[in-house]
């Protein structure tokens, strides 16, 4: 497993991915290609890191660390099926989680998936309601 940061050559394989789970997004209305292309040309102002999850030199998945005062959000946890069930997300989170900080994730409470991944690395459930707020301090 590699992170890299994301490419403008990236961008359909992480569109196709979003808009097949969008249902695990808080905005769950479908992305257009030339949505997607504005997203991108406006990502390099705002204090986030999106990559790209590698696996054999192939695309499989990503995630982001976005900054906050205090705190880094992580997000975006997306793998292709074929994908899944190897630990790869478990290893992108504890990658971008290894350095000494606070971070966090809300997460919509039916996306299992992903509260299984942030608490196998080390994150414990802070609030529940509408999302769940998982938190590492490290």
């Amino acid at each position: 497993m590699r992170l890299r940061r994301l490419a403008e050559g990236d961008l359909e394989f992480v569109r196709l991915l979003r808009n097949a789970n969008r249902q695990f997004f808080f905005t769950d209305t479908q992305i257009s290609a030339h949505e997607q292309r504005a997203w991108f040309r406006l990502l390099g102002s705002k204090p986030i890191d999106f990559f790209i999850i590698e696996e054999d030199g192939a695309p499989v998945g990503t995630i982001s660390a976005k900054r906050s005062p205090g705190w880094i959000e992580i997000g975006n946890l997306l793998l292709r099926p074929e994908a899944q069930g190897r630990g790869l997300m478990r290893q992108a989170v504890r990658e971008l989680t290894a350095a000494p900080g606070r971070y966090f994730s809300e997460v919509k409470p039916d996306n299992r998936k992903s509260v299984a991944v942030f608490e196998a690395t080390g994150f414990s459930a802070a609030s529940s309601g509408e999302f769940v707020r998982l938190e590492k301090i490290t």
